[in-house]
């Protein structure tokens, strides 16, 4: 099966599409979301959410939603866990690792860490776990640049911090 699609209480709906072997024997599977009113996002799509999912079962199971179904928490296969406001169509990370490769040392590192950026402090209600985001809430179209600007801070920081002399 190369799709899976699931309505949310919410009313938008999940759709998880089989995007190909992206490591040896390992299925990657990405996620559009579509919700009322033509109102989507998109920046999942391209990313692998789930890893070999040929029976649905983590689709199924992946994305929990607040009790008023403003909130939703993404759990993915790969190592990252995201906050999306449904009602804003914006997205942040909770839990994310992240990997940093140093040319000159010829040594890589990686950190599974919750991102904190812009002194962004929100606490949210999701099926009776609350979670503290400390990444802002971004718009779907504009986190790819938000997400760079971390990234590039946060990789000059892991350069200071372990590959200093």
């Amino acid at each position: 099966m190369n799709k899976h699609q699931i309505k949310l209480a919410n009313g938008w709906t999940a759709t998880f599409e089989n995007k190909g072997e992206f490591r040896m024997g390992v299925e990657g599977w990405g996620l559009f979301l579509q919700g009322p009113d033509n109102r989507s996002i998109q920046y999942f799509a391209d990313q692998i959410i789930l890893v070999n999912d040929e029976d649905g079962t983590q689709a199924n199971s992946c994305i929990l939603l607040s009790s008023d179904g403003v909130y939703g928490y993404l759990s993915t296969g790969v190592d990252s866990c995201w906050v999306i406001d449904f009602a804003r169509c914006m997205i942040a990370p909770h839990r994310v690792s992240i990997r940093h490769y140093h040319d000159a040392y010829d040594e890589s590192i990686a950190l599974y860490e919750q991102p904190a950026f812009k002194r962004a402090r929100q606490y949210i209600s999701v099926v009776g776990r609350y979670i503290y985001l400390t990444f802002p809430l971004s718009r779907d179209e504009d986190f790819p640049k938000v997400w760079d600007e971390y990234l590039s801070i946060r990789r000059r920081q892991l350069d200071e911090l372990y590959f200093r002399n």
